[in-house]
């Protein structure tokens, strides 16, 4: 009986060892991705076109390392030390590719790169930036700027050389729009241009709209202790610049809250009638274009 077992013992030992044999011998052929990276990049150039970011190898080996390879990321280093301006034709060198001599390199997809090469150029140029958006129609874009507003763009020298500013977009609607509005807006180039900064920070000023019209505005008098004034008029017709909300309540007949023709009468005056200067005082958000005459007439009385 203790015989037997010995027998069946070796016997698959044997089996195992013949398995391993004839499995690490036996040959597969596998698909490998490897991500490409640049070495020695000459200094001054720029690659326009043709890079890519990885190859496809081919390998033929024994199953149990084949069946490995997936487990690990590969990288093939692409030599461009001779690339110049203009076309470049680089071969994939199967002698760079990091695989031992355990395996055999098949194919290579693809097997060489056509790479589009120019000179590296520098600029500093505007930013010009755009918003787009709703906004109630009583509000209006007052201002927008950005910080900064200049910016460093690095390139091939033919994409840059025409470049003449740097757009930013900012896409926002504003039910409620508040009178500054400020947010970091990335810059975005052409394929191959990069902006130092990446960003902007644009800020966005809003306002009320407005419409410029006459509007009546009373006189009010200032007088001295003891001096008895009346105006010959109540008002007096001042062209402003307002917001819609109140060019609507001066045009249904009511006064723009604020917006006086004040009168400073001296003491001492005479009575009878005086032409005397007045001054418009306005609130804040309403201008004042202009005025039909300088003076209104003040009657004193003793």
């Amino acid at each position: 009986m203790i015989k037997n077992w010995k027998d069946i013992g070796i016997a698959l030992a044997l089996a195992i060892l013949t398995w391993y044999l004839l499995t690490g011998r036996e040959k597969v052929e596998a698909w490998v991705d490897m991500s490409v990276e640049m070495a020695n990049a000459p200094e001054g150039l720029i690659i326009r076109k043709g890079l890519i970011s990885k190859i496809e190898v081919r390998v033929r080996g024994p199953k149990g390392l084949v069946r490995s390879l997936d487990r690990r990321k590969w990288t093939y280093s692409l030599d461009v030390s001779k690339l110049k301006v203009g076309e470049n034709l680089v071969d994939i060198d199967r002698e760079r590719i990091p695989l031992s001599m355990a395996y055999e390199v098949v194919e290579v997809k693809p097997s060489r790169l056509i790479l589009s090469v120019d000179r590296l150029a520098k600029k500093e140029l505007p930013v010009a930036a755009e918003w787009r958006g709703t906004i109630p129609k009583d509000y209006r874009l007052l201002e927008i700027n950005t910080v900064p507003a200049m910016v460093e763009v690095r390139g091939a020298e033919r994409q840059v050389r025409s470049m003449t500013q740097v757009r930013v977009l900012l896409q926002n609607d504003f039910e409620d729009p508040p009178a500054t509005w400020t947010d970091d807006v990335p810059i975005k180039l052409a394929e191959g241009v990069e902006a130092n900064p990446g960003q902007v920070k644009m800020t966005l000023r809003f306002g009320p709209e407005v419409k410029t019209v006459w509007v009546p505005v009373p006189v009010l008098l200032s007088t001295t202790l003891g001096t008895t004034a009346q105006s010959s008029v109540k008002t007096v017709r001042v062209q402003v610049e307002a917001p819609l909300f109140l060019v609507r309540e001066a045009e249904a007949g009511r006064p723009i809250p604020g917006l006086a023709a004040q009168v400073k009468v001296p003491g001492g005056l005479k009575a009878g009638r005086h032409a005397l200067h007045y001054e418009v005082e306005a609130p804040e958000g309403v201008r004042v274009v202009s005025t039909k005459g300088e003076n209104v007439t003040v009657v004193i009385r003793n």
